[in-house]
């Protein structure tokens, strides 16, 4: 237990120095209640050339991740930290919602609550509309895994389950 609290505390560490980066050498604005960043790019000298707002990216996960310091770090995490200057060992998305980083959403946990909240993932959250959809790009080949799954706003479990016909077989069985 003790070298993984140790090794924890290391990782926040080096989590937070790369925050302070980010605030102190990239950061041009904060949106809180949308969870927006604006901020700044650097030409090859390293001196500010123009801003780009809204960043970060989604992650297979679905949550929201951002460069700092030359790292991606989590951007609910990040945000956490920028409004409130702490950062807990977990953030959890009260409404459920990864990609939800308005700061009234954000709220400090820990893991065993923060596993606890997880909602279950059901492959019944596919509409029968979707799923078709999803059967027709298969087919057409006109899709990638990833590029499914961000498009519907579905895991790439979900995707490779239909194309395996693990879930949703009478459906797929229709198209392959």
């Amino acid at each position: 237990m003790y070298r993984y609290t140790q090794a924890k505390e290391i990782h926040v560490s080096q989590e937070i120095k790369d925050f302070t980066h980010f605030r102190d050498h990239q950061l041009k604005s904060v949106d809180y209640s949308t969870g927006q960043l604006n901020v700044w790019i650097r030409d090859k000298k390293g001196e500010k050339s123009r801003s780009a707002s809204d960043v970060g990216s989604l992650n297979q996960d679905g949550y929201s991740r951002v460069w700092c310091n030359g790292k991606l770090r989590m951007k609910h995490r990040l945000l956490f930290w920028l409004y409130h200057g702490t950062l807990p060992d977990e953030v959890d998305h009260d409404n459920g919602v990864r990609n939800d980083n308005s700061i009234t959403n954000l709220i400090p946990s820990n893991r065993s609550c923060n596993t606890s909240n997880k909602r279950p993932r059901s492959y019944k959250q596919l509409t029968y509309n979707e799923v078709c959809d999803i059967c027709e790009r298969i087919v057409s080949n006109d899709y990638t895994i990833t590029g499914l799954a961000k498009e519907f706003g579905k895991s790439r479990t979900q995707i490779k389950a239909i194309l395996a016909k693990k879930y949703w077989t009478r459906v797929s069985d229709e198209y392959f």
